[in-house]
């Protein structure tokens, strides 16, 4: 990896310190560092700018530095542009993270080509309108939450010829990925982030059948709306894509043909990550 893009988070790291560190180390054998034109700070020390609708087209990685809501945001460029994301955890809880910053100098490591990469699986989302149209909502690398927003919701989950009406606070579908974020806190299971299933997990069910589903990764869910109080329903994807969902209108769900590549400069181990990550100290 000769080629990066360093993506700061001024939010956690406001002065770019940790940011600048890692700009030094990546210097030291990259032949060009990219960062956003309105990052002054690390241009005056070496990176290479480049404008928000211009992205580097010879681009081998994004370095992400923040929480796992900026990996999120930043699988989105991930996916666009068809490399891989390593992150650095300045966040509370990093799950999607592999690097701490006491552990800036193993990005030496980039040089040689020392990593592990992970094709993590995604989700197609499209929303079939009442009236008959379909329109590509986007994808989801976390999960896919229908909430009702303070009311109860009145949701049908389709699978083939089959379906099963909820009523309850909302449903969250969950990647892999995503089953240690909100399916995890609404009493869903943890996967193996090399899976690929999709997990349903209702929020705060009106039933004694609060468990969660898991389906194959072939599976074609569709969830409908089924309430007759318009206005409330509301469609999110890993927390950043709000859309309203009208009565009579049905989410679409499947895996997409695309992946997220995350690297990790060490591999990852599922319960070494779970008792380092998920213990109740970092909470």
């Amino acid at each position: 990896m000769k080629r990066i893009v360093l993506l700061p988070n001024r939010e956690k790291d406001p002065a770019l310190a940790l940011s600048l560190r890692a700009l030094s180390v990546l210097l030291g054998f990259c032949t060009r560092v990219y960062t956003e034109a309105k990052n002054e700070e690390l241009i005056a020390s070496g990176a290479t700018p480049y404008a928000a609708d211009a992205f580097p087209e010879d681009a081998e990685l994004l370095l992400v530095l923040g929480g796992d809501g900026t990996m999120l945001h930043a699988s989105a460029l991930a996916v666009r542009y068809g490399i891989p994301m390593l992150g650095i955890n300045i966040g509370r809880l990093g799950y999607l993270a592999s690097v701490e910053p006491s552990q800036i100098e193993s990005l030496t490591a980039l040089a040689s080509d020392a990593f592990t990469e992970q094709a993590r699986m995604l989700l197609d989302v499209t929303l079939e309108e009442k009236s008959g149209s379909r329109r590509f909502l986007g994808y989801a690398l976390n999960d896919l939450v229908i909430d009702g927003c303070g009311h109860l919701a009145d949701l049908r989950l389709c699978e083939k010829q089959s379906y099963l009406d909820y009523r309850a606070d909302g449903l969250i579908v969950a990647t892999p990925t995503g089953s240690t974020a909100y399916s995890l806190s609404a009493g869903g299971p943890v996967l193996d982030e090399s899976m690929d299933a999709i997990c349903v997990t209702p929020i705060c069910p009106r039933s004694f059948f609060s468990r969660s589903l898991l389906f194959p990764e072939d599976a074609t869910l569709r969830i409908v709306n089924m309430g007759t109080r318009e206005g409330g329903v509301r469609i999110s994807m890993d927390g950043c894509i709000d859309e309203p969902m009208a009565v009579g209108d049905a989410v679409e769900i499947t895996r997409s043909q695309k992946r997220v590549r995350i690297l990790s400069l060490r591999p990852r181990h599922l319960l070494e990550v779970l008792s380092t990550k998920m213990n109740t100290q970092h909470f």
